[in-house]
C-alpha cells in the first residue's frame, strides 16, 4: 500500500489520513481495515473480530499491533474500534501529527470574539482624536484572535488532505469510514461486511466526508467525534465515543464533555 505524498513532501499513512479526516475513531477503523485487507484478522458473521495468528505477526504500526493484541480472542467489531480509539497508541499517533504541524491544540471559540474586533475599530477611530487610544488597538486585536479560537487541524493538515483520494479500500475507510460510501458504493461492501456489522459503529461525518457527499461520496462513521471540528480537543481521551449500539443512520456525532461537533474555532 503506497503512502500518499503531498506537494509539500508530507508523507501520510492511511492511519494519519483517518485521524486528520475524522479523529481517533476513524484512525482505528483504518488500522482495522488494513488488517482485514492483509488477511491478518477475520470478521465473523456475528460481527466478532479475531486474529489469524496468536501473536502480533503482520502489524506495521503500533495501532495495528494493539488491535491484534485485543483480538487474540474474538471481540465485537465496534468494541475493537472503541478500545483502540481510546488507547495510548492513538495518543502517540496524535502527538506525531502535532509534531508534524498537521494538527494543533484547538481552542473553543468564545461567543463574544467579534466584540474585540469592534473595540479595535473604535480605538482606531478614537485614536485620531486621542492618540493614546492607539495603544489599545494591538491588545484588542490579540484578544480577538485568541477568542476567535482555532480548529484542531492546521492549514498544513488541510493541504495534506487536499490531494488524498480513496485509491484503495483501506484509504476509502480512512476518508469515509466503514459506514460511508465512495463512488456510490458502500465502503463496508468493499470488505464484504454486512450492514448489520458496520452499523455497530455510530454515524460520524468528518469534513472530508461532508465535502465528498456533494461529489457522489457519502457520510462516514466512526467511534470518536471528529477532531477536525470539535472545539474541545483531540486525542483518544478528549473526543468521547458514542455508544456502541448507535446506528449508522442516526444523527451526527457529538463531543463528549460539552459542545457539539461542527462548532470548531476559526483561524489556524
Amino acid at each position: 500500500m503506497t503512502t500518499p505524498t503531498t506537494a509539500q513532501g508530507t508523507r501520510l499513512s492511511a492511519e494519519q489520513i483517518g485521524f486528520l479526516t475524522a479523529g481517533p475513531g476513524r484512525a482505528a477503523e483504518t488500522a482495522l481495515a488494513r488488517l482485514i485487507d492483509a488477511g491478518l484478522v477475520r470478521v465473523g458473521r456475528d460481527g466478532r473480530v479475531s486474529a489469524v495468528h496468536t501473536n502480533n505477526y503482520g502489524a506495521t504500526t503500533q495501532v495495528e499491533a494493539r488491535i491484534l493484541a485485543i483480538v487474540r480472542t474474538p471481540v465485537r467489531f465496534d468494541t475493537v474500534v472503541q478500545k483502540v480509539a481510546h488507547s495510548s497508541h492513538m495518543n502517540t499517533l496524535h502527538q506525531h501529527l502535532l509534531d508534524q504541524k498537521l494538527m494543533q491544540r484547538p481552542r473553543r471559540r468564545n461567543e463574544m470574539w467579534w466584540a474585540f474586533l469592534a473595540i479595535a475599530g473604535v480605538l482606531v477611530v478614537g485614536g485620531f482624536a486621542f492618540p493614546p487610544f492607539f495603544v489599545g488597538v494591538p491588545i484588542a486585536l490579540l484578544l480577538f484572535v485568541w477568542m476567535r479560537g482555532r480548529e484542531a487541524i492546521t492549514s498544513a493538515g488541510k493541504e495534506a488532505l487536499r490531494t488524498v483520494t480513496a485509491h484503495d479500500r483501506v484509504h476509502a475507510v480512512a476518508l469515509y469510514g466503514f459506514c460511508g460510501k465512495v463512488a456510490g458504493q458502500k465502503v463496508g461492501d468493499l470488505f464484504e461486511l454486512s450492514q448489520s456489522i458496520v452499523k455497530m459503529l455510530p454515524l460520524k461525518q468528518g469534513k472530508h466526508a461532508k465535502k465528498s457527499s456533494s461529489d457522489g461520496g457519502g457520510s462516514g462513521c466512526g467511534s470518536a467525534a471528529s477532531c477536525s471540528s470539535c472545539g474541545s480537543g483531540c486525542g483518544s481521551s478528549s473526543c468521547s465515543s458514542s455508544s456502541s449500539g448507535s446506528s449508522c443512520s442516526s444523527g451526527g456525532s457529538s463531543c463528549g464533555g460539552g459542545g457539539g461537533c461542527g462548532g470548531g474555532g476559526g483561524g489556524d
